[in-house]
């Protein structure tokens, strides 16, 4: 079973690192995603929300997810998401995806995007295979010689009828 648990610096904050370490992640990228999480779980600059998981698995921790959403354009970026290799295929980052979209569609939003190294080809087909499109590249973006690619799902209207119409 996987429990998704609000994010608690003192006590997730080493946990994620592991994760991002086992994942390969460079320190440079740790420190920022760290850094990122202690913004996101602490107060909010006016116009925006945001929300921060972890996902735990028999009491350890096994993923984490952070999402920011900006209601001047309704939209929210996923700032990060990992899950811990060896875990990894068990449904626990599509559930802290679908997790981070429950979150913008209840704040209003009308969809979510993420960005990623176009070199990441799992993450890639993960996103498409949740229903993430590729909207463009950002040369460059991650450092010299690796760019970025940001994937948005746009979330289906949802209409109301009301009496006398719609």
């Amino acid at each position: 079973m996987i429990d998704i648990v609000p994010y608690d610096a003192v006590r997730h904050r080493g946990g994620v690192r592991e994760i991002l370490a086992k994942n390969g992640w460079e320190e440079q990228y740790i420190a920022g995603q760290l850094a990122g999480l202690d913004v996101l779980s602490g107060d909010q600059l006016p116009g925006t929300r945001a929300k921060v998981c972890v996902s735990e698995t028999e009491d350890s921790l096994s993923g984490f997810v952070s999402v920011e959403y900006r209601e001047w354009n309704r939209l929210g970026q996923l700032q990060g998401l990992a899950v811990d290799p060896a875990l990894k295929r068990r449904g626990i980052a599509s559930t802290l995806v679908h997790r981070a979209e429950q979150f913008v569609r209840g704040a209003g939003g009308r969809g979510l995007y993420v960005d990623t190294p176009v070199t990441n080809a799992p993450g890639r087909s993960f996103y498409e295979a949740l229903g993430y499109g590729q909207a463009y590249v950002m040369p460059e973006y991650y450092d010299e010689g690796l760019d970025g690619v940001t994937y948005l799902k746009l979330f289906a209207k949802v209409y109301t009828l009301r009496a006398g119409g719609v």
